[in-house]
């Protein structure tokens, strides 16, 4: 009894009044985390055009980690069959602001509250049994190893932080693509390098290899079906194809002896920031955040294409000069007004 108020419930065992309790602090500390999340993508992105550089990359790599906790989190019923308790969700969502705000003031104490939020989050998978070989809960083998490369990326500090989205990521394509089986001679290595690769990642060659291990993984899909051809999915097919070249010219940049920032920030903007805007943003956000939108773009999939040109455009500045930065930058608020005039197109349902 004491476990399932401090973690959780398995959710076809819970009464349908305590599951629908339950439900909405578990949604409403994921609305929370998203919200403010997408505030700080839009406020980093703005405090560049005044240099205010390590304050961008704070909004930034602390948004990236808060979206993908909100996204997660939200999940996690259908991920584990487990519902998270109100004390789970008030606990997930304090530590999770709470973090997020002491990192970005730069105060000392933030890893400390950062890595019991890794730690926890990571106990709410284990002990309540989300993880096996079935493929319902295979996927969170990458989740829980992305936690672990959370806790060290906290303590270290630095820009380790985007191993975390890149292991949500993971998870999440696979179970997009309908590819959650195991694929054991890939998927071990790469979820018990991760956190090794975390350690070492201020090296370029570790960088390369973090890249193409996650393309391995996430692997080639054969097709998209019709499911991806609707309003919500149909940037997909071109945002995940954009993204796995971005890790091959992440790698690529890495090997030739690209500033280390800069091959970084093709794998921050080309990889994350595109399956962001092709799978999270359009087919996760919606039904988090309870609104259904009447079109996602214009054609859908320029949205993902502006994010990989900027990514490019950011990745060679160096070659030209800064105002490359001054049109990645551009091409980034473009999406930016994509995305809400998408939300804004649609209505909220009620679904409380």
């Amino acid at each position: 009894m004491l476990r399932q108020l401090i973690f959780g419930g398995i959710f076809d065992k819970l009464p349908q009044s305590t599951y629908k309790r339950w439900f909405v602090y578990q949604m409403r500390v994921s609305q929370a985390l998203i919200i403010i999340s997408m505030a700080s993508f839009i406020i980093g992105s703005s405090v560049l055009m005044l240099r205010y550089a390590h304050l961008h990359g704070d909004l930034m790599l602390g948004g990236l980690v808060l979206f993908y906790i909100g996204i997660m989190f939200s999940q996690h019923p259908g991920f584990t069959r487990v519902m998270p308790s109100p004390f789970a969700s008030i606990l997930i969502g304090l530590l999770s602001i709470s973090w997020f705000i002491t990192y970005t003031l730069g105060l000392w104490f933030s890893w400390i509250i950062g890595i019991v939020l890794a730690i926890y989050y990571a106990l709410l998978i284990i002990i309540r049994g989300g993880l096996g070989r079935k493929p319902l809960y295979w996927p969170n083998t990458f989740f829980l190893s992305g936690l672990l490369s959370l806790a060290i990326a906290i303590y270290l500090g630095g820009p380790r932080l985007f191993v975390f989205p890149i292991a949500s990521i993971v998870s999440l394509m696979r179970r997009a693509e309908s590819r959650q089986r195991p694929i054991y001679i890939i998927d071990i290595p790469y979820a018990v390098l991760l956190p090794i690769m975390t350690y070492f990642l201020g090296n370029p060659i570790d960088l390369a290899i973090l890249s193409l291990l996650t393309l391995a993984v996430i692997g080639i899909p054969r097709r998209f079906g019709p499911a991806f051809k609707t309003v919500y999915a149909r940037a997909y097919p071109v945002g995940s194809s954009l993204g796995r070249a971005s890790l091959i010219i992440t790698a690529v940049l890495s090997l030739i002896g690209v500033p280390l920032g800069d091959a970084l920030h093709m794998l921050f903007i080309g990889f994350i920031a595109v399956i962001m805007s092709s799978l999270c943003i359009p087919m996760l956000n919606p039904g988090i955040l309870w609104f259904s939108m009447r079109h996602y773009g214009i054609v859908g999939f320029e949205i993902p294409a502006l994010l990989f040109t900027s990514a490019i455009l950011r990745s060679i500045y160096y070659v030209i000069g800064p105002q490359l930065i001054a049109a990645s930058l551009i091409l980034v608020f473009i999406a930016y007004i994509e995305v809400a005039a998408s939300y804004l197109s649609g209505e909220r349902v009620k679904v409380l």
